[in-house]
């Protein structure tokens, strides 16, 4: 029996200079997951977020940014400067270079939370499809748990399994880790065809553009109730489109 399909709910973010790269190669960032309650799940959680916290841009009307979080800093530095004698990127050039995405396509409910029954193998299909339209040449994924699945459902690319960056996490063992799997992505790159543009990519560079940078907590009313609903409304067409297009393929 075939494996039911779930399609991506949360589009990855794809900076401008993914396809150019970084360290001559197309890198895709996966973490796990995004928290919160389900009805603030919607399309472009996964740009706003790294908006707002990797770029530390400010949604218009936000009363203030949201704090620093160490995770993109992090994240950029052990890819940044795995590889010796790579000029250093700022965190504008480097998230333009990479793109990023979160494994579970639902919310987990509280940090620390385990996630609800059954939600990585949900996930499973939609990764699978991020990997076949972002084509990357080099998947780092910062979660040792996941690690598994994402070298079965990897196809083979260069992978850095390593631990993220909340959770024992430490340049020593993380750098060399991912500068052992740029060099075999390196080698590999010299015999591959160049990247193929798609509908699909397109649609996920255009969310990463139009996404507006979350604002968290700091939202005034009317504000807050009001991009609450578009959040909502934009999450429930996205999953009616995509069950009618389940149901006809």
């Amino acid at each position: 029996m075939t494996a039911p399909q779930h399609p991506v709910r949360f589009a990855p973010w794809v900076g401008a200079r993914y396809t150019e790269g970084i360290h001559g190669l197309r890198v895709l960032l996966v973490c796990e997951s995004h928290y919160g309650n389900k009805e603030h799940e919607r399309p472009t959680v996964t740009p706003e977020i790294i908006k707002a916290l990797a770029l530390r841009q400010v949604h218009p009307q936000a009363t203030r940014k949201l704090r620093k979080h160490a995770h993109f800093a992090k994240i950029r530095t052990a890819v940044t400067k795995a590889k010796t004698g790579v000029a250093s990127l700022d965190r504008q050039a480097f998230w333009e270079s990479v793109a990023y995405y979160n494994y579970l396509q639902e919310f987990v409910s509280a940090n620390r939370q385990a996630p609800q029954d059954g939600a990585w193998e949900r996930s499973s299909s939609a990764f699978s499809q991020v990997v076949r339209v972002l084509a990357p040449q080099l998947i780092v994924c910062f979660s040792i748990r996941n690690g598994k699945r994402i070298t079965s459902l990897s196809t083979g690319i260069p992978l850095a399994v390593v631990n993220h960056p909340s959770s024992r996490f430490a340049y020593s063992t993380v750098k060399p880790a991912i500068a052992k799997q740029i060099e075999e992505a390196l080698l590999r790159g010299q015999h591959e065809s160049g990247f193929v543009n798609n509908p699909v990519y397109d649609a996920w560079r255009n969310a990463t553009v139009s996404a507006i940078p979350t604002p968290g907590t700091h939202l005034p009313e009317p504000h807050a109730s009001e991009l609450h609903q578009s959040r909502k409304a934009a999450m429930a067409a996205l999953d009616e489109l995509q069950s009618l297009s389940l149901r006809y393929d």
